[in-house]
């Protein structure tokens, strides 16, 4: 938003007051450091818009001006492809931040400048207290669990995956906390945003987001999140007729999908080693339970590649239903073009595939539908 001067304004105090607003509008980044090479291209990214800006290093200094009326999310990184601690993110509005620091990292350097500045050490530190790990912790881990998993390091991968799941949780119990106690401010969306976005329904997410108050509701992050549609989960194999297939059981006995024609069969994909797929497991028991009289099964496909990993999961769990193992051969995983777990294809009693990517609740609520 552009405020423009009136020719009606008269009088020193409202000169005064409006150049003042006008200098509101305005975020400018300043940092030095003395590894920033002369030359260095500096980026400066709004996250929300999905523009790029960019300056170059001189005198192992950068500056970046933008014209902001409200807070959002920026990251400020040093090449297209920054090395480790060559960037850093942060929410931030109409002010000035500061950046100094005698090392080679933006790590080590101090951040100063107008609230935003505080807030953001503020809750840097919040979540540190309350979930184990900082800000950049979840992404920490996630780089760490896709280098075990290109190494095939699948006891790292089961660890940081635990580790991983750990911290969401955590991080969604602290987020409430965080929100409730600084509802209008701006960091809050960004909050909302970081750590509750896609970990519970979508539609608390907006009643956490109306909920703020109005300087928050002002953050472009809040607007976005507030004009999100729930997303749609598909799959090309909707309304078709899904793949037959033939895999080994856990006591090494050949079974294939089209053994259950004539029922409702929910394909269930995925791993011992898969935190959010463990998650799941309840309420797919809810769901067999109800209905597994009804002309109903669940088919369990694991994409794990240790057979023994595997049995331990299932130990662990006792599913009340068939369990197949894909393990190296990806054939099944290719014709359903798996590209994550969990997910699960609903097959209604003539073999053609119904629903996809039923969770949570969403299962048992779906299928008192079908039996309806």
């Amino acid at each position: 938003m552009t405020y423009i001067l009136k020719r009606s304004f008269v009088g020193t105090a409202l000169f005064i007051s409006s150049l003042q607003l006008m200098a509101q509008q305005q975020l400018k980044v300043s940092a030095e450091l003395p590894s920033l090479k002369e030359g260095d291209k500096v980026y400066f990214i709004d996250f929300i818009k999905k523009q790029t800006d960019s300056t170059v290093v001189k005198d192992h200094k950068f500056n970046f001006v933008t014209d902001t009326d409200s807070s959002t999310f920026y990251v400020i990184q040093v090449g297209l492809q920054p090395k480790k601690g060559q960037f850093f993110y942060m929410d931030m509005g109409p002010g000035q931040l500061n950046v100094k620091g005698k090392g080679d990292t933006f790590n080590d350097a101090t951040f100063t400048g107008s609230p935003f500045v505080s807030k953001w050490k503020e809750l840097e530190s919040f979540i540190l207290a309350r979930c184990g790990g900082g800000l950049s912790y979840g992404n920490d881990i996630a780089l760490k669990m896709q280098e075990a998993q290109a190494i095939g390091d699948v006891q790292a991968l089961e660890d940081l995956q635990n580790q991983y799941v750990n911290y969401v949780e955590k991080g969604k119990s602290a987020a409430k906390e965080w929100v409730n106690t600084y509802p209008d401010e701006p960091i809050s969306a960004y909050v909302i945003n970081a750590f509750l976005l896609s970990k519970i329904p979508l539609d608390e997410v907006l009643g956490l987001i109306k909920s703020l108050g109005p300087n928050a509701k002002k953050s472009k992050l809040a607007t976005f999140m507030l004009n999100m549609q729930q997303p749609k989960i598909t799959s090309q194999l909707m309304n078709q007729v899904a793949p037959d297939f033939t895999l080994n059981d856990v006591l090494g006995k050949q079974t294939k999908l089209s053994d259950y024609k004539g029922k409702y069969v929910l394909l269930d994909f995925w791993a011992s080693w898969c935190g959010p797929c463990r998650k799941e497991i309840p309420f797919l028991k809810a769901a067999y339970e109800k209905y597994n009289s009804r002309n109903f099964v669940i088919l369990s496909v694991s994409i794990d590649t240790e057979a023994e990993k595997w049995r331990k999961a299932l130990s662990d769990e006792k599913m009340p239903w068939n369990q197949l193992l894909e393990g190296t051969n990806k054939q099944t995983s290719s014709l359903y073009h798996i590209e994550f777990i969990p997910t699960n294809f609903l097959i209604d009693p003539s073999g053609k595939v119904v629903a996809v990517g039923l969770y949570g609740e969403d299962v048992e609520k779906h299928l008192a539908t079908v039996f309806k």
